[in-house]
């Protein structure tokens, strides 16, 4: 479902970076909400920093994590206080809900399809890693129902194959099939494994509960093995995040880029090595930046005695670099990120503002 937000007029206090709210500077008085439209691109119709976006609401820190929707029709008003602090009001649209009307005999009343609000970022850019591979956690994989195998004692299995499972927890019934794909490791210690990318399969039910347990295979992306794992099968979620800055100092690099590529641009996934035992959170919105290099600092070693007779001479005959004395050039921010699903150790974040090509290594911390 897609989702948007109205949020209500609650004071809250922030940290000190929600004082500083920057319109854009061609800011429109209001804007019409229309289909296709996400929490983020309007915010930043009106604001500089999009992550801005709760504080000009006032919003708390619950209605951030369970805000109001927002739909097509609706209309984002821009204003003042008597303060001269932004504000942003709503005034709500009309509901385009559709009816589907079908036989009273056979089927009772008609049936209304409500219009759907609109999300927090596009659905299309993380849709498929919501609900098939992704990451997974060591612990969670290690305790994991495994393919056993099949009857007749084959190692691969297809579409519509029936096999032996290790035993499930008991109400789980719908799977993911995933094997174990590339270890993410911390940047910082590599020997230090934060989770694994899982490698999509397929899908499978539970058709005879027990230990083993029977599954059937519903759907198959490649040729299923033993020992790939079952893991509870993703529900789809609405997009309830509203994009905010963290209210804690967060110091996070890019651990790994999904897909085995080593560059990612906008609209794609990183993993951060930071989850939630580290304070993030859905919404979170962080910088990217680039190290500086250190570099060295040419000394010359006769300053006063260089003869200029062509350029570079002197540089070149008269000063060495003092390997000993060195300057590191400052960071520089390369991007943005919107945190949108949390692990216990990693996180996944869509780049949604890239001005280079994101590597291995880069930081992510507060905008």
């Amino acid at each position: 479902m897609r989702t948007f937000f109205l949020m209500t007029a609650l004071s809250l206090t922030f940290p000190a970076w929600a004082d500083q709210v920057r319109l854009q500077d061609n800011a429109p008085e209001q804007h019409v909400v229309v289909k296709g439209d996400t929490l983020w691109d309007i915010s930043a119709t009106f604001l500089k920093d999009p992550w801005q976006w709760p504080n000009v609401w006032k919003l708390n820190r619950d209605e951030i994590k369970n805000p109001h929707l927002i739909y097509p029709g609706d209309v984002v008003h821009l204003s003042r206080d008597a303060d001269g602090n932004i504000r942003l009001s709503l005034k709500k649209g009309p509901r385009l809900n559709t009816t589907v009307k079908l036989s009273p005999r056979a089927y009772g009343e008609p049936i209304i399809i409500k219009e759907a609000g609109i999300p927090s970022i596009p659905e299309k850019a993380i849709a498929p890693l919501l609900s098939r591979g992704g990451v997974g956690d060591p612990s969670d994989l290690e305790n994991a129902p495994r393919i056993l195998g099949s009857s007749d004692a084959r190692v691969m299995f297809g579409l519509y194959d029936r096999v032996y499972a290790g035993k499930g927890d008991g109400e789980t019934v719908d799977w993911r099939i995933v094997r174990l794909g590339q270890p993410i490791k911390n940047p910082d210690d590599q020997k230090e494994v934060l989770a694994y990318e899982l490698v999509y399969a397929g899908e499978a039910t539970t058709v005879q509960p027990g230990d083993p347990q029977m599954v059937r295979i519903t759907r198959s992306e490649q040729e299923i093995l033993e020992r790939d794992r079952l893991l509870p099968a993703w529900k789809a979620e609405p997009m309830h995040y509203v994009p905010h800055a963290p209210e804690k100092p967060i110091a996070a690099r890019v651990a790994a880029t999904l897909g085995g590529t080593v560059h990612a641009g906008a609209w794609t996934t990183v993993v951060l090595d930071k989850g939630m035992r580290d304070g993030l959170e859905q919404g979170h919105v962080l910088a990217l930046f680039r190290a500086g290099r250190s570099v060295a600092d040419p000394k010359c070693v006769r300053a006063n005695k260089i003869a200029f007779l062509a350029g570079g001479d002197g540089h070149a005959s008269d000063c060495v670099p003092d390997k000993s004395d060195k300057s590191a050039l400052p960071d520089t921010r390369i991007g943005l990120v919107f945190v949108y699903r949390v692990f216990n150790k990693v996180a996944y974040a869509l780049v949604m503002k890239s001005e280079e090509q994101i590597t291995l290594g880069d930081r992510a911390r507060n905008p």
